[in-house]
């Protein structure tokens, strides 16, 4: 699989894949990132993406 934002390869432990999740899991603002609004529901964003993006909020 490779990730949406980074572009590399990664397993499949390693990705979120499912915006519900991500929806869950994260607050509004989080929810609200470009990158975040802009996966369709065959992307796949990768863990260390997650963790920048948090960085940057």
């Amino acid at each position: 699989m490779n990730c949406f934002v980074c572009g590399k390869k990664k397993e499949d432990y390693q990705v979120w894949t499912n915006k519900t999740v991500i929806g869950a899991t994260y607050d509004s603002e989080f929810q609200n990132k470009d990158i975040i609004r802009d996966l369709s529901d065959k992307s796949v964003i990768c863990h260390d993406c997650i963790k920048n993006i948090e960085k940057q909020i």
